[in-house]
């Protein structure tokens, strides 16, 4: 039995609802004999997108018998729940991929199925600094709401100097901020050529509305909170919007996802937000081929098998180290010039950068 804590309610909840795709693949699995002739459930509780809320949920989920444990695609939501599965030696996998959840800040059984934060900025200023960019100022709009927007804007900007670049500039400002102006007016007169919007919506999208609301059209690269089609409401260009994502059903990045796609479609699953779909599928496939290769539910058993090899899964092969359960992936890169995106780069990062603020 897998038990998912999980938002089914709150701002993480279209991002959790990701969930189908691990219940899409349990059944896909059930279909041909389940595993050892055992069927796989999937039962749910919900944090509230609340970290005490998670306490609460993961502890439900346990009394109702879960076997291993999903947690919520938010660092600190899954990590107020990881004490809890440590304690009972449970397996549990996030689609949370800053820092906070999974070692050394969680314990050992603590593994993400998303890659990482910083690999994922990486791989967006590899993006920006090539040829067909050709981006050499870039502008930090930094989120600090959460512990999210700042570790990518300082990841992107480790990258970039890496690469020889130079930061034009950079604004803090909160999610939940209703105007970003004084924001605006420190990217306009900075002379950069792009932005990178170190944020997730609904503030972050506001953000973009309000630099093309103000004439500014430089590129502007976000991470893969800004996967889908749900945000770009009102913003009035979108050509040389960009983000990172794991993939997308509008433009799969292989056939395996397109297939999977299409499956859960049928199933009557939103896919708009694809790329936290495949991550939850991933975490799904790691679980079940975990407990299929050994036989066992026990946690430990679990992260050893995990630990010892790298693992295939839909995003790709997944490799994990005693010390960092945050795999490094190859990232596609789509552009919303039509609004909706269009895959045209993938990136493995040369350089991963250390997890700071």
């Amino acid at each position: 039995m897998i038990g998912a804590a999980i938002a089914k309610t709150g701002y993480m909840a279209p991002y959790d609802a990701t969930i189908a795709a691990v219940e899409q693949l349990v059944e896909e699995t059930n279909t041909r004999g389940g595993i050892d002739g055992h069927e796989v459930r999937v039962i749910q509780a919900d944090t509230r997108s609340d970290p005490q809320q998670a306490v609460l949920a993961v502890q439900e989920v346990i009394e109702d018998g879960a076997d291993v444990l999903i947690f919520s695609g938010e660092a600190l939501t899954a990590a107020a729940g990881s004490p809890l599965a440590e304690e009972q030696n449970k397996l549990n996998v996030a689609n949370a991929n800053e820092p906070g959840y999974g070692p050394p800040t969680t314990g050992r059984l603590s593994f993400s199925s998303y890659p990482s934060l910083v690999s994922e900025a990486s791989a967006g200023a590899s993006f920006l600094h090539g040829e067909d960019v050709d981006v050499r100022r870039p502008f930090l709009f930094r989120d600090t709401a959460l512990i999210y927007g700042k570790v990518h804007c300082s990841a992107f900007q480790q990258a970039w100097e890496r690469l020889g670049g130079t930061i034009a500039g950079s604004a803090d400002f909160d999610n939940n901020d209703e105007s970003v102006a004084s924001q605006v007016s420190e990217l306009r007169s900075s002379d950069a050529d792009a932005v990178v919007m170190c944020s997730y919506p609904p503030g972050g999208a506001a953000a973009i509305k309000q630099i093309r609301a103000a004439g500014i059209d430089v590129p502007i690269l976000g991470p893969g909170a800004f996967d889908g089609t749900f945000w770009l409401k009102g913003i009035p260009d979108t050509k040389d919007v960009y983000a990172t994502s794991n993939g997308s059903t509008y433009d799969p990045p292989s056939e395996a996802t397109a297939k999977l796609f299409e499956s859960l479609e049928r199933a009557g699953v939103d896919t708009d937000v694809s790329g936290s779909l495949l991550a939850a599928y991933a975490g799904g496939q790691l679980i079940l081929g975990a407990i299929k290769e050994t036989g066992s539910v026990d946690g430990s058993i679990l992260a050893d098998a995990l630990e010892a090899k790298p693992q295939e899964t839909i995003i790709g092969k997944v490799d994990y180290t005693r010390s960092d359960h945050r795999p490094v992936a190859t990232w596609p890169i789509y552009v919303y010039s039509s609004g909706k995106p269009k895959l045209v780069a993938k990136i493995r990062p040369r350089f991963i950068p250390e997890y700071g603020e």
